[in-house]
């Protein structure tokens, strides 16, 4: 995306802020795992929710070590700034967490946290959809 485009005039209010225009701009963690994780004894999970007919689509690609243990992570996201944003920012917290303690806290705290309007909670909902879906995937997908 063009940096034009992330711009804002100077005095202009900024709806995302500096850190969520940060992740927004660079998107860390997205796209697809590096084909390495799928080797050994590693499981590659994925978790998806959302329709991009409605707006958002979430789907998160974990990579899992024998001892259910989250080594690596990766997301595809379509949906508005701050989804995407929130999306790379739990994608960050996600290494080194247990299958069973996947996800980091509530939608509504990772709002509070980042800023977000409420307007936006069902977008965030959506993404611990996806992040419930890796939860409760069964093997390998």
């Amino acid at each position: 995306m063009s940096d034009a485009i992330l711009r804002r005039r100077p005095n202009a209010e900024d709806p995302l802020g500096p850190r969520l225009r940060g992740l927004f701009r660079d998107l860390p963690l997205a796209g697809p795992l590096p084909p390495e994780c799928a080797q050994g004894t590693n499981r590659v999970l994925r978790g998806a929710a959302g329709q991009v007919t409605e707006g958002t689509r979430l789907v998160f690609h974990i990579c899992v070590a024998k001892d259910d243990r989250v080594t690596d992570v990766r997301f595809q996201a379509y949906g508005c700034p701050h989804t995407l944003a929130t999306a790379a920012w739990l994608a960050a917290q996600l290494p080194g967490r247990s299958l069973e303690t996947l996800l980091p806290s509530a939608p509504s705290d990772w709002a509070l946290h980042l800023g977000i309007p409420i307007e936006k909670l069902g977008r965030l909902l959506i993404i611990e959809d996806a992040l419930r879906a890796i939860s409760s995937a069964e093997g390998d997908v």
